[in-house]
């Protein structure tokens, strides 16, 4: 502000000094020329100096207005950085888990707040000048939505308070004595109280979203401390979206939460085993399953076993899909093992249970549960090796024979290494590993809980979780907050790439991959050039059956599908070992093929295809495969590139 408010000064003097010298050179026989050509004299047009003159009084107001705005401005950005660095404090306190200081510091930021307000509304009259006063409007509506973030903020350490000690939070919860089982169940029969501060919160946010709408990102086009401003202010309007998003969904989750924890009904659900070092269509190979029951948040294991001894007991003959025809091979009938083929969770386990639940003796369940090995890891990883009865001892320690955690390769060795006399259910080990796993989480020490709850809310946002309810609410609970691995609808450009891994051994272990999508505009079309790089740099495994070793690392053999938006036309396709069809599935347009990859390998596909996209913008949702490791994803358009790693489903939106 002082720089400008001096190049005004400057201004004003150069203008003042032309009009004493315009003065001095003026002559009463100067003469100017009428339409007609007539000589007219200067002084008939003294209409000149008079705007001259109320320029000069605007200008001279304006630099008045400049300066005065330079002293006041300075209190509120000091005031503002203040609030700032408050805010700051408590946001470091919540990540912390210190929910005591974070509450403190809270008081704080308000206090500083309504002092940045009060010091901010004597610079009100100046949302009435020209081109200044939108700057102010843009500041008060970021001061309000700042105001109602922090009451958000207030309600939020309420509503969790009660429940710190069983978070792992710094700070004593209402629910004290007995184990740590007890309390949760405690907090789990008592989440009735919490949803109703949801709708608080949510108008909140709703608030601070419409404020927050009102400021144009165009108008700061300029940087302030290394950050471009115009582009703060939009990542701010979508984080705020996105925050009364998930909170407006994730209330019929947290309402069904009781009842399908078992409070008012006990429940049983099937926890499926997706090997995704076997990769498969919703995460993995389905390899084992076992069933729990809950009873007010205890957990219970009821059975535990092979998923080839469950297709034993179902005698239903089906006919074979076409894919598993052409690409596994010595398969005759349609088994329940194979039957997570589309990859829309919903769509596969509506198959799956409906065959289940006609095998004699098997128990009734309320719902499925898949998770993967990466869940297992990741668990063990936070609470240490653990010691399941009957089967070993299983850590997160590196083993060298497959260069992945021990539990991987234990749990490896128990599905699939050949032996000379057959172990009876040697792949039972997942209910009583399941069972160790919550007896020694609830038995850890408080401060552990929290990075628990964190690596179980990352698998399940990174799809290594998925779920399946019965009862239609809360299934629908479960995909508004996209947990239930459903390929989504979208108003814009779509991509998901499936890959299947039809008797390929372990290989996805080993195998890592890059896609790159280059979007250009042809005569007002969109065409996309699609590349995927698979490699996989780690030697072979002895695969022979003779040899009784392990076989983790042999050739991949994927049935590969390319998912995009409806309509879309294949215009060049390569790399695929057979014609690339053309097909429909889930409302979707659906490229077809297939490759293999050897061993110390690499593979690349190319798809060019036309998106049939009206828009101003260009959005596209990118949805992650389920049980897949993070890729490398890369954008590449006129306007430049974008690359970063796909962990979890992503939209990517573009401006012309």
């Amino acid at each position: 502000m002082e720089g400008s408010e001096t190049e005004m000064l400057g201004f004003l003097r150069k203008i003042i000094r032309r009009q004493k010298n315009a003065k001095a050179d003026e002559s009463p026989n100067l003469a100017v020329q009428d339409s007609m050509g007539e000589a007219v004299p200067k002084r008939t047009f003294p209409r000149l100096k008079y705007i001259a003159g109320g320029l000069l009084v605007f200008l001279v107001l304006l630099a008045i207005a400049s300066a005065i705005i330079a002293v006041q401005a300075k209190g509120v950005i000091s005031s503002a950085g203040e609030t700032a660095g408050a805010a700051k404090a408590v946001y470091d306190a919540a990540k912390s888990q210190d929910l005591i200081s974070a509450n403190q510091k809270l008081d704080e930021v308000k206090t500083k707040l309504a002092e940045t307000e009060k010091k901010y509304s004597a610079l009100r009259w100046t949302g009435f000048i020209p081109l200044v006063g939108s700057y102010w409007h843009d500041g008060n509506h970021a001061l309000k939505a700042s105001k109602s973030g922090v009451e958000a903020t207030d309600i939020l350490i309420d509503a969790v308070e009660p429940y710190a000690d069983v978070l792992g939070f710094k700070g004593q919860g209402s629910f004290l004595g007995g184990t740590a089982e007890d309390r949760i169940v405690r907090v789990v029969e008592t989440l009735d109280k919490v949803t109703p501060k949801l709708d608080e919160v949510a108008q909140k946010l709703t608030l601070v979203s419409e404020e927050l709408g009102k400021i144009d990102p165009d108008r700061y086009p300029f940087e302030m401390k290394g950050r471009n401003i115009g582009e703060t202010i939009r990542l701010a309007q979508t984080v705020s979206n996105d925050a009364l998003f998930a909170v407006t969904k994730a209330k019929p989750a947290m309402e069904r939460l009781p009842k399908v924890m078992g409070v008012e009904k006990e429940r049983k659900y099937m926890v499926l085993f997706q090997n995704d070092a076997e990769l498969r269509s919703t995460g993995g190979f389905m390899t084992a399953y076992a069933i729990l029951r809950i009873e007010k948040g205890k957990v219970f294991q009821e059975k535990s076993e092979d998923i080839y001894a469950l297709d034993d007991k179902f005698t239903t003959r089906l006919p074979v899909p076409e894919p598993i025809q052409k690409y596994l091979p010595l398969v005759y009938r349609f088994n329940l093992r194979d039957m997570n083929l589309s990859p829309d969770f919903k769509v596969a386990m509506d198959l799956f249970s409906s065959h289940y639940n006609t095998i004699r003796g098997e128990p009734k369940i309320n719902g499925i549960v898949a998770v993967d090995t990466k869940v297992l890891k990741d668990i063990v990883e936070v609470l240490g090796p653990i010691e399941v009865p009957g089967y070993g001892t299983y850590s997160s320690e590196n083993d060298p024979r497959c260069d992945c955690p021990q539990v991987v390769y234990a749990l490896e060795l128990l599905a699939d290494k050949p032996l000379a006399t057959q172990r009876e259910n040697r792949k039972g080990v997942l209910a009583p590993m399941l069972q160790t796993i919550l007896l020694k989480s609830y038995g850890a020490p408080k401060q552990i809980w929290p990075k628990l709850f964190e690596v179980i809310i990352r698998d399940i946002t990174e799809k290594h979780v998925l779920f399946y309810f019965y009862d239609p609410e809360e299934q629908q609970a479960a995909e508004l907050i996209n947990v239930a691995g459903r390929i989504r609808e979208f108003d814009g450009d779509y991509f998901h790439l499936n890959d299947t891994n039809f008797a390929g051994a372990k290989s996805n272990m080993f195998t890592t991959q890059e896609t790159e999508q280059a979007i250009e505009v042809l005569d007002g079309k969109i065409i996309k050039t699609v590349t995927v790089k698979y490699q996989n740099p780690f030697p072979p495994s002895n695969c022979n059956l003779e040899a009784g070793q392990l076989c983790l690392n042999g050739v991949l053999r994927d049935y590969v599908r390319l998912y995009v938006p409806k309509g879309s036309k294949l215009l060049e396709a390569l790399g695929s070992e057979v014609p690339v069809e053309t097909k429909e599935d889930l409302g979707k347009t659906v490229f077809e093929g297939f490759f293999t990859l050897r061993p110390q390998g690499q593979a690349k596909l190319v798809f060019r295809y036309e998106v049939p996209y009206e828009g101003k913008d260009y959005r596209l949702l990118i949805q992650k495969q389920p049980g897949s490791k993070k890729a490398k994803y890369t954008i590449a358009t006129p306007q430049g590139r974008e690359e970063f790693d796909l962990a979890s489903d992503r939209e990517v939106t573009i401006s012309p």
